[in-house]
């Protein structure tokens, strides 16, 4: 039932469609287990005896109750076994073990740590314009499977991007000064600021990480170690144990001066930290984590830099999704359009847009949407010709898209009727089916999923 309720209180934590998976990791499954660790010790310290000393005989139970919660409250030393206690005040201090009353406020701020930056990316790409999760919402509808409520998404996603992307300016050119005296705020109107937002945010994540394993080395002040997880691993490899290493020490020591009839008298106990055994599991799993999530968030970063600021990734992106939608479409014969069609109409951050769209809802529905935008283009860019080329020679090889069950009509763009008759690679593995039944296979993406599923029973 408490593990219920610590879930619930992370309900703010849910993933959205505005990311990756090396975003998530960061933000959502870190935080998320640092928060639950977090309150797991807390419920021991707080609810629980997180010291447990031994006391000499003449201490009653109060007594003994005193000097554990004074013990936990002024921290513990530490001293090997085979060495003798220092009797200088200083050289005990320098032994002190205090970070462990910390660790859940240490937790918790790692955590918020990790969340930051998924909170900046948030408030600020909206700025832009680009409704990215609605966007994302509308191609991943369940209703999508409805081949016309499909269709009409489709080209509502694509009058709505081509709009948006196509009012954005390009960088280097001149717009209105929105802000004639902060004029770094206009940045959100160029066409690179989703996309160079999300690259920092990636870098954010990245630094956080980095700064996770230094700042977790100085909280657990193992000065002994260059840096503490690989000397820990070193340790129990070599098996090393807590009391010659001092790593999380079980046993320690706590100094008391009691005043009795006005005098200053010190005593020396004997105390047990349990909550060590199960905070040493918990940091050195977070090491190994920090390790690899800094990698993971590495490779992303690059990738997202490579193909988001290349200019001709870009353009590769787009002819491969063109491809997708048309097996008969050459890259070739469309050159100077596609590179226009990248350069003026989608942009950078129509291309990041789209990668996001192809990350969420897959390539089918990326595909569609980049098709649809690109005989737009063509008709208001009075191309229309390159349409009827197409077309044409569509209608010649449609004896082979018979056998092949190509030949999907995507209808017509924003009204016009422009119909093109396109061979795709991304053909319904039913279609083939359907043709065997007699179906027109021009209207055969209209037929309802359930008639074509009753008509196979027996």
């Amino acid at each position: 039932m408490v593990f219920s309720e610590i879930v619930g209180t992370l309900s703010f934590l849910q993933p959205q469609a505005d990311d990756d998976m090396s975003d998530r990791l960061n933000y959502y499954y870190t935080s998320t287990f640092l928060l639950v660790t977090a309150v797991l010790i807390s419920l021991k310290m707080f609810g629980g005896r997180p010291v447990e000393c031994w006391v000499p005989a003449e201490y009653k139970g109060s007594w003994e109750d005193y000097t554990e919660m004074f013990c936990w409250a002024r921290s513990t030393y530490w001293v090997p076994f085979n060495e003798e206690i220092p009797d200088s005040v200083e050289e005990r201090e320098e032994r002190m073990v205090a970070y462990y009353q910390w660790t859940p406020f240490f937790l918790v701020v790692s955590a918020f740590m990790f969340y930051l930056p998924c909170l900046i990316w948030r408030l600020m790409y909206d700025k832009s314009g680009v409704r990215l999760r609605d966007i994302i919402g509308v191609a991943g509808d369940k209703s999508n499977i409805q081949p016309d409520l499909r269709l009409q998404n489709v080209k509502g996603l694509a009058a709505h991007l081509s709009s948006v992307f196509q009012h954005q300016f390009r960088l280097g050119t001149k717009h209105p000064n929105h802000h004639r005296f902060l004029r770094c705020l206009n940045f959100r109107y160029y066409e690179a600021y989703m996309t160079l937002l999300y690259i920092s945010i990636k870098a954010l994540f990245l630094i956080n990480v980095i700064g996770q394993l230094l700042l977790m080395n100085k909280f657990l002040q193992t000065d002994g170690y260059n840096f503490y997880g690989i000397g820990v691993i070193i340790d129990l490899i070599s098996g090393r144990p807590w009391h010659e290493s001092g790593n999380f020490p079980r046993v320690t020591l706590c100094d008391m001066n009691i005043r009795t009839l006005g005098n200053v008298q010190r005593h020396t106990v004997q105390c047990v930290l349990v909550i060590n055994i199960f905070t040493e599991k918990v940091f050195i799993l977070l090491w190994m984590w920090y390790t690899a999530l800094t990698i993971i968030t590495l490779g992303s970063l690059i990738s997202w830099i490579i193909s988001s600021v290349s200019f001709e990734e870009r353009r590769k992106f787009i002819a491969r999704r063109l491809e997708l939608a048309d097996v008969e479409f050459k890259r070739a014969e469309y050159k100077d359009e596609i590179i226009q069609f990248v350069r003026e109409r989608i942009k950078m951050d129509g291309v990041f847009v789209l990668r996001m769209l192809t990350i969420h809802t897959g390539v089918m529905v990326c595909t569609e949407v980049i098709d649809a935008m690109w005989d737009q283009f063509l008709l208001e860019e009075g191309k229309g010709d390159l349409l009827e080329r197409a077309s044409s020679r569509q209608d010649r090889t449609s004896g082979s898209d018979d056998e092949t069950g190509g030949g999907l009509d995507v209808g017509s763009v924003g009204g016009d009727q422009a119909p093109r008759r396109k061979t795709s690679v991304l053909v319904p593995l039913m279609l083939p089916a359907l043709a065997g039944r007699g179906i027109d296979r021009r209207h055969r993406h209209q037929v309802p999923l359930r008639k074509h599923f009753k008509s196979g029973r027996r």
